[in-house]
């Protein structure tokens, strides 16, 4: 195979750096022996220069040593077409921009294996580019360039900012995943009141919609991209994604109540981008599909912005709240036992598991109100003076929890609803007389 063209731009064959393929290295020794590996993945750094992880290869490190001159050969996925790097190393990173990114790649996809502290990272090389050539058995037409989609994204933004709820907010995100990225398996995971874990509290395109589910900070692929507040982009899984469940402490005994993350069965793709506001981060943005490389470069780029911009729009939702109003009376039809027990706000519907935490304790609250008062309205500046809540600060987001209960009331009972009725409002639509069960001290055995 020779080589036909040295006038090939690496920003026009920008497939051949997400790491579908493997890419062959070659390196000589002193004496001028060559040596062949694979890398999983060759990160283009701009026009110029691509950057290579130093994780494994002693026989590649020793002779970039001696010998700073190497070749590469990517492949372009959609084409098959081949190409030739001459690559000259300058200089190995292990600090900085760079290779924290490649960094923390690398740890989110080890943790998401269950294999933390075995693969490290310990060097990124950046090597300058001196030419790049297609091989001659690869003269196919180019694939066609995708086109900017900056009028959607600022479509995006214009309908972003005449949102002024939250569900319609996390409703907006998701079918900009679709219309501007092609994504119809999305998810949007909020930080909870303790910064500790992120819950699930809206999603699309999957069988179930995982509302509730958890994910422990800075465990696993998606827990790792949040702590690190960087996206994680993995374009080719070998096998089903099995995702890390956050540790309880629990004994023996108690119900298993751990609600499954949205997934789609086979994935191949998955982009994970942190959402933040103010450079705090409020959740984040996850993305799967079936093909491997379906996510690139640009496409990462567009989902920070509309991660970021949904952001900046969910902390400026949750200042305002709204006001009371008055109260109505609900439809019931026969009795279903709700019980409650104190020890972490856990409320299960006839023996079934529903919701804990924060949006279990508020839906104990709209019950009592109703059972004790005939109340089914209710505002959210109401739930957040409730002293009887013991409810975090503002920045527990009371209204993502009522949205979280919204969708698993609808998920798993048909006697339960809780309905938007204006800004910052919204009332319960109890369908059947309800027998509350107050459970003290230990949780649910």
């Amino acid at each position: 195979m020779t080589p036909v063209s040295s006038d090939v731009r690496l920003e026009d064959i920008g497939t051949c750096f997400e790491g579908v393929i493997p890419s062959a290295i070659c390196t000589l020794d002193q004496g001028g022996t060559p040596n062949v590996t694979y890398l999983s993945v060759v990160h283009r750094v701009d026009a110029d220069h691509v950057a290579l992880s130093r994780q494994f290869f002693n026989k590649t490190d020793r002779n970039t040593i001696v010998n700073p001159y190497a070749q590469v050969l990517v492949i372009e996925p959609e084409t098959g077409r081949m190409f030739l790097l001459d690559l000259v190393h300058e200089r190995t990173d292990t600090e900085g921009p760079l290779f924290e990114r490649m960094r923390t790649k690398l740890d989110a996809v080890a943790a998401q294996e269950g294999m933390t502290n075995v693969f490290k990272l310990k060097g990124t090389d950046v090597c300058r580019v001196e030419r790049c050539m297609m091989l001659a058995c690869s003269s196919v037409e180019a694939p066609p360039r995708r086109d900017s989609k900056i009028e959607r994204i600022e479509a995006f933004s214009h309908r972003l900012a005449a949102i002024d709820d939250m569900e319609g907010l996390f409703a907006e995100v998701l079918g900009a995943c679709e219309q501007i990225i092609g994504s119809r398996y999305a998810f949007v995971m909020l930080v909870d009141e303790t910064r500790e874990r992120l819950y699930t509290v809206a999603s699309a395109g999957f069988p179930t919609s995982g509302a509730g589910s958890e994910v422990r900070i800075g465990e696993g692929l998606i827990g790792v991209a949040a702590a690190r507040t960087q996206s994680v982009r993995v374009t080719h899984m070998s096998r089903e994604l099995s995702y890390t469940h956050a540790a309880r402490d629990r004994s023996s005994s108690e119900i298993e109540h751990v609600i499954p993350l949205p997934r789609l069965q086979g994935v191949q793709s998955q982009l994970v981008t942190p959402m933040l506001a103010q450079r705090e981060l409020v959740g984040v943005l996850c993305l799967q599909s079936e093909a491997p490389g379906a996510f690139q470069s640009a496409d990462e780029s567009i989902a920070a912005i509309l991660a970021n911009q949904a952001a900046m729009a969910f902390a400026a939702l949750r200042r305002d709240d709204g006001a009371d109003q008055a109260a109505s009376p609900a439809t019931v039809e026969r009795a279903l036992e709700v019980k409650h027990y104190d020890e972490d706000d856990s409320v299960f519907l006839d023996n079934e598991y529903l919701i804990k935490g924060v949006a279990g304790a508020i839906l104990w609250r709209l019950l009592i109100c109703y059972r004790d008062h005939d109340r089914t309205e209710f505002s959210n500046r109401e739930m957040r003076l409730d002293q009887t809540l013991d409810l975090p600060d503002i920045k527990d987001n009371l209204e993502a929890r009522l949205v979280l209960l919204r969708k698993r009331l609808e998920e798993r009972c048909d006697s339960l609803r809780i309905e938007k009725t204006a800004r910052g409002r919204f009332r319960i639509d109890v369908r059947r007389p309800v027998t509350l069960v107050q459970v003290q001290g230990g949780g649910p055995l």
